[in-house]
C-alpha cells in the first residue's frame, strides 16, 4: 500500500467529541490492524528472553511472512481483469529475478542486499501510511497541513531506526566520524519533529477538532516497536537486521492477510465473478482456499528454491518475488482513479 491510497480534498471537520470510523469493524481493525503489533512485540521479548531464532525464522518466513508476498500473486497474476490492467508490468519479474544473481556474478553483493532490506523496510514504511491515508479518509481528517505533518512524521518514526541501524553497523559506514555525526543529526531532528508532532494534537484537541482515535492507536502501536525493534538488532550487527525483521514483519504480513482477504471478500463477490476474475474468485470463496494458495506458492517460489539451491547467487534469485511483490504493491492499492479498489475497500 502506498501514500496515494485515499483522495484528500477539502477542510477538516471540526467537533468536539471523538469520531471513529474503521476500516472493517472496530473489533477486526482493533485485532488485526493494530493489535497485530503485539506478535511483534512478544516475537522480541522472545528473543530478547533467549529463545532459538530458527524456529521464529521458520514460522515467520514458512507461515507468515513469505505467504503474505506470494498473496499478491492470486489478486494480480490469479485475476484475469487485473492481468489485462497491468498488462506487461508482470513480466517484470523476470528481470526482478535476475538483478540478484547479476549483483553476485559483477561481486556487488553486499551492496545488493543492502538494498534489497532498504527497500523491503521502506516498503513496510508505505503500508503504514496507507493505513493512516486509509483512517484520515474513513475519519474524513482532510487538513493539508496535517496530511503532510502524518506522513512525515511516520515515515521519519519508521525510516530513522532503519537508517542509524544502517550507519551502525553495516560496512564501511561504521566507525566513520561523519557517519556518526549524521547518525547523531538524525535523532535530534526526530526527537524535534516528535514534540512538534505531539504538540499539533495537544492544539487540535483544545480547539475541539475530532480525534481520529484509529489513526493515533496505529501511530502507538508501530511506533515503539520500530525503534525497540533496530536498537535490539543493532547488538547483533547488521546480521541483526533478520531479527528486526521478523518482529516487524509479523506486523506488517498480519495487516496485509487481513486486508487481503476483506478486500476479496468484497471484490469477488458478484455473481458473475468466476467468469470474469477466473481463478482469483475461485480462492476467494473460503479463506482456506486462499491461505492454501499463499502457502503453496511461497513453498514452491521461495522456501524449497532456497533451500535446494544453496548457492548465495540462486539464493540472492528468490527476492526477485518479494521485489515484484513492492512493485505491485504500489501499484494495485491505489484508490485514486480505481472505483472498483474503493468499493472493494468501502471507501465509496
Amino acid at each position: 500500500m502506498g501514500a496515494q491510497s485515499v483522495q484528500l480534498a477539502g477542510e477538516l471537520s471540526r467537533t468536539s467529541v471523538a469520531h471513529s470510523n474503521w476500516i472493517i469493524s472496530e473489533r477486526e481493525d482493533l485485532t488485526w490492524f493494530i493489535g497485530s503489533s503485539l506478535a511483534g512485540y512478544l516475537a522480541l521479548a522472545l528473543m530478547a528472553a533467549g529463545f532459538p531464532l530458527t524456529p521464529l525464522f521458520l514460522v515467520w518466513l514458512i507461515g507468515i511472512d513469505g505467504p503474505h508476498v506470494l498473496a499478491t500473486f492470486t489478486r494480480t497474476y490469479f485475476d484475469k481483469s487485473e492481468r489485462k490492467n497491468l498488462g506487461i508490468m508482470l513480466w517484470m519479474i523476470v528481470p526482478a529475478v535476475l538483478v540478484g544473481p547479476v549483483a553476485f556474478a559483477t561481486g556487488h553483493d553486499k551492496l545488493f542486499y543492502l538494498l534489497a532490506v532498504s527497500w523491503l523496510h521502506f516498503h513496510i514504511a508505505k503500508q503504514h501510511f496507507g493505513f493512516v491515508m486509509l483512517y484520515k479518509h474513513k475519519n474524513r481528517e482532510r487538513d493539508r497541513f496535517d496530511y503532510h505533518l502524518d506522513r512525515y512524521f511516520l515515515l521519519a518514526s519508521l525510516m530513522v531506526p532503519y537508517l542509524r541501524f544502517v550507519i551502525a553497523t553495516a560496512d564501511p559506514l561504521r566507525g566513520l566520524r561523519i557517519a556518526q555525526s549524521i547518525n547523531e543529526i538524525l535523532l535530534i531532528a526526530y526527537l524535534l519533529m516528535t514534540v512538534f508532532f505531539l504538540g499539533r494534537q495537544v492544539q487540535k484537541m483544545r480547539s475541539g477538532v475530532s480525534v481520529n482515535t484509529p489513526k493515533l492507536l496505529l501511530y502507538l502501536a508501530v511506533v515503539p516497536l520500530q525503534w525497540l525493534a533496530f536498537g535490539y538488532a543493532a547488538g547483533f550487527g547488521f546480521e541483526g537486521i533478520v531479527r528486526a525483521g521478523i518482529i516487524l514483519g509479523l506486523f506488517h504480513s498480519f495487516q496485509y492477510h487481513r486486508l487481503m482477504w476483506f478486500h476479496n471478500q468484497n471484490r469477488y463477490s458478484e455473481p458473475q465473478s468466476q467468469s470474469r476474475f477466473g481463478l482469483a474468485a475461485t480462492l476467494a470463496r473460503r479463506f482456506a482456499y486462499y491461505a492454501l494458495a499463499a502457502l503453496a506458492l511461497n513453498l514452491v517460489l521461495n522456501v524449497l528454491p532456497s533451500m535446494a539451491l544453496p548457492a548465495s547467487p540462486l539464493k540472492a534469485a528468490v527476492w526477485g518475488f518479494a521485489f515484484m511483490h513492492y512493485l505491485l504493491d504500489a501499484r494495485i492499492w491505489r484508490v485514486r482513479g480505481n472505483r472498483e479498489l474503493a468499493a472493494a475497500l468501502h471507501l465509496s
